[in-house]
This record gives structure tokens, sequence and C-alpha cells, in this order.
């Protein structure tokens, strides 16, 4: 895990290993700040067009700080491993892979055609399991500001083996997509476990920039908020480009930037499908995928099956994505796709402890689904969701039908209960209580929810007050013998 930690004071002096390196200030630019003096200073990233400039401020330029323009000390970062890892040299099975679905998904692809960026600690790139795939001279060392982002921590080889190690050469194991490209970009100094605020935002910035579809982050801030990583992040997104980040391994909130509504951030679970203690959660998890004892490879020629955490898990959600993105080449859809096809664990929908719950390639289930005539499932401001429910070939069977809509609001998630021609509720209540409980299916029932004044829930137009990120109604039959069917429906409000 890459973990940050921001400085409170003006100016530091940053030591790392034994050489000491000189202050550095981010500035923040405006219509009004001289450009063209700043950059004639020790300029380090020039990260325009983000309002961004990274300068070198040694005592003798800081006059030039008298310009009324707003600027912040550079913080640090750590890779921070996991704290109980066991030296362990045997090797085990790759349980993962079984557990996510991913024979499945090898049917259609191995990620052809798709590039994954890893913004992390670099990679070797003559490990025998990687050479094939990584695009090493595509890559940059931003932490030493060198061409080659060769890997002296491990963190970001381990990273790159769980997502595009090679399958079939008869020697270690197979990331997610073995047939996926990689570009590393190395954030951090030879030797240090730690990074500047600076050198990751210009990362993401070449990132988005490159030809790679997916930025993988196995890191964490510890501050709740940066701004120059907000608007890295933000003009990636702006490029089309999907962002999975680590949700951290300090068993509490959602860390920065993994909590931001359209990055999916991801949390750890063990082989028993349980979260580890230690994988943060909470209303902005996005998701859960493997975590525990993983099987990946070390710089040189070896592997480890020690790898724990939401860093791991993080890599496995950013292969899976370049699998499916063979096939959906829309971004935000893409996104979509991959929360549709977690697995619901203890609770119906979204919850805090799984958030849309763990990822697996899940079979359809025909016989209670959602339909549109819109394609889309990114809407904004003044659209229309046309939402119908089709029950087929359940006739003679009895069950109650429940809905529910879980959306974001205020940096938290609600669940609300939809009932036929009633208020909602938050507490469970059968959709179909006004009618009969439990109800009788007789034939086969197409129900319009949304998108006209005849539907039942409503008109369906989103309004400019929801806030921006995910929403999923889901709808559940339960049966009078206490089994189930299960359908969901997520779409992006941006």
């Amino acid at each position: 895990m890459l973990k940050m930690l921001r400085i409170n004071i003006l100016i530091i002096l940053c030591c790392f290993s034994n050489y000491l390196l000189a202050e550095r200030v981010l500035i923040h630019l405006s219509e009004s700040t001289n450009v063209e003096q700043l950059i004639q200073t020790n300029l380090i990233w020039d990260l325009r067009p983000l309002p961004w400039l990274v300068l070198d401020i040694p005592n003798t330029r800081r006059n030039i700080l008298t310009q009324d323009i707003e600027w912040q000390v550079d913080g640090q970062g750590y890779f921070a491993a996991s704290p109980s890892i066991p030296n362990d040299p045997n090797y085990s099975k790759q349980w993962h892979l079984e557990e996510i679905g991913v024979f499945d998904l090898w049917q259609q692809t191995q990620g052809e055609g798709i590039t994954i960026a890893l913004l992390d600690s670099g990679v070797d790139p003559n490990h025998p399991d990687l050479k094939n795939n990584i695009l090493f001279d595509q890559g940059y060392d931003f932490g030493e500001q060198k061409e080659e982002p060769y890997d002296d921590n491990g963190h970001g080889t381990a990273m790159a083996g769980l997502i595009v190690a090679s399958c079939n050469n008869k020697i270690g194991g197979c990331g997610v997509a073995p047939a996926a490209k990689l570009i590393p970009y190395k954030i951090n100094k030879s030797g240090a476990n730690n990074f500047l605020e600076s050198d990751l935002a210009a990362a993401i910035k070449a990132a988005a920039d490159s030809s790679a579809q997916i930025l993988s982050l196995s890191l964490v801030l510890e501050a709740d908020y940066s701004q120059i990583i907000q608007d890295a992040l933000s003009y990636a997104r702006s490029k089309n480009k999907i962002i999975v980040a680590a949700a951290g391994n300090s068993g509490d909130k959602v860390a920065y930037p993994a909590n931001i509504p359209w990055v999916i951030g991801v949390g750890a679970i063990n082989k028993n499908g349980q979260r580890l203690n230690s994988s943060n959660y909470g209303s902005n998890l996005s998701m859960l995928a493997p975590g525990f004892r993983l099987w990946t490879t070390l710089p040189g020629t070896g592997y480890a099956d020690w790898y724990d955490g939401t860093s791991a898990a993080a890599a496995l959600v950013s292969g899976v994505l370049a699998l499916m993105a063979a096939s959906q080449p829309d971004i935000n859809e893409l996104a979509i796709d991959l929360l549709i096809n977690c697995q619901d664990i203890n609770t119906l929908g979204f919850d805090e402890q799984s958030g849309f719950g763990h990822l697996k390639a899940m079979p359809k289930n025909d016989n209670l689904k959602f339909s549109s005539s819109v394609v889309t499932r990114v809407l904004a401001s003044g659209d229309v969701l046309e939402l119908d429910l089709s029950l087929q070939n359940l006739t003679n069977k009895n069950a109650n039908l429940y809905l529910q809509v879980n959306f974001p609001v205020a940096n938290k998630r609600l669940n609300l209960f939809k009932i036929w021609n009633s208020d909602d509720s938050v507490e469970k209540i059968a959709y179909n209580i006004p009618l009969a409980e439990p109800y009788q299916l007789t034939n086969d029932l197409f129900l319009p929810l949304y998108g006209s004044s005849m539907a039942l829930l409503g008109d369906g137009i989103i309004s400019s007050h929801m806030t921006e990120g995910f929403y999923e109604l889901s709808a559940s039959l339960v049966f009078i013998d206490e089994s189930s069917l299960h359908t969901r429906k997520i779409i992006w409000i941006k």
C-alpha cells in the first residue's frame, strides 16, 4: 500500500536515504499569476493544463513567492506493507482467479489490446513472467526524474504480476489479464517507501495522456483531500480513463483518493470471503476483491505468496477491468458493468461492509430483470431514466417483491424501499403489500417503474440536486419457501 502523509508546515527539508532534497512547493495558478517568471526558476513539473507548477525553491529564490499567488508545501507519502507478512518461499495456488470467475472471462479475452497504467514503485521489466507485457520505455521514473522506472522496492513488481503476468509460459503463475500491457510510472525515490504529492500528480497526468485505458493506484493519501491530486485525477477522467484505487489498510474509513465517487475504491477479502479486519470500509467503498496470501512476482526472478491487503485487491480489479474493456470501450459503462458483476454478500444492494459486493463474474438471471429502451446508463440533469421490471416464467409462484434504491448524499449512502402507490420507507416493506402478501404470480408481469407519468415510481427526470455518483435499484423476489431471486440496475448520475 502506498500511503500519503501531508506535512503541515510552510517549508520542509525532505530527507530520503543519505541525501537531501531541495525545498519544493506547489504553485496553484490563477489568471493573474506571472507564469513566465515562475518557470524561469527551478521548475520541476509543469502540469499545465492543470493549474499547477511544482518548483524547487532554495533560500536564494524565495523572493518569487512575494507574488500574489497561492502555494503550499509538497506533502509526502509512503509505501506501507501488510503488518504481518510471512517470509514463506512456498508458492500457494492462485485461489483468487477462481474466486473472481476469471476463467469464464478468459473465454472471451485475456486482455488483448488493453493497456493499464500502474502508478507505483516501478516494475522489474526483466522478470521472465512480466517482460513480454511491460511497456517499459513508455513509463517514467517521476521520483528520480529518470527515463527508466526500475523497481527497487518490490511493491510495483508485485502489483504488475497480479495484473499482467504471462500465462502458458511454463513458469510462475498468471495475471488476471495476461495478454494486456502495462505502463509503469514510478513515483517514489529509489530506496524509499514514500512519495511526493507532486510526483504522483505528474504521473497521473502522464498516464492520462498515455494510451492506457485504466489507471491502477495501489496507494492512499493520509490527508482526506489534495487539490493537486484531485485536479490530476479530474484531468484523467476528462481523458476518458477509469481509475482504481486501494481503500486502505487501517480498518477505518475509505482513504483518499478511493473515496472519490467516480473512483473505484477497493477493499480486501480473505479466502473465506470475509473482509479483512484491516481493510477500510464505509459509504465510499465500491467493492471487495481477494487480498489475502496472493501469489505474485518479485524483482529478479522470484515470487511470493504473502501479498495481503487492498493494494493487491485493487490490482486484481484493474486486471478484471482490462478483460471487460475488450468488449466495453465506454469507460463510464465499464464502471457500471464492473459493479453489476459484484456479488451481494449479506444484504441486498449496497452496504458499507462490502460496497456493491464481491468481485465476481455473475450469471444472468432472466426470470427477474430490469430493462430500458434507453441504452445509456450514464445520466445528467434533465435526462430521463426509463426503467421497467419484468417477471417471467414464474407462474403459480407466491412471492413478495421488494424494490430498494441506494444512492449517495452528503458523503454517505442511503437506502429507500420503494412501495407501490405509497410513500417510500427506510424499513424493508414489500412493494406488493397493497395488493397481497405474498403475491400470487398468475402470469408474467411487466412493470413500468420510471420514465412516464404512468410509471409506478415516477417520471424518472434527473434533478440537478442529485448527488454525483452511482445509483442502484435492486429488486428481490422472496418466495414462501424463503428462496429468492435478485437483480439490480446501476446508473451513474454525473
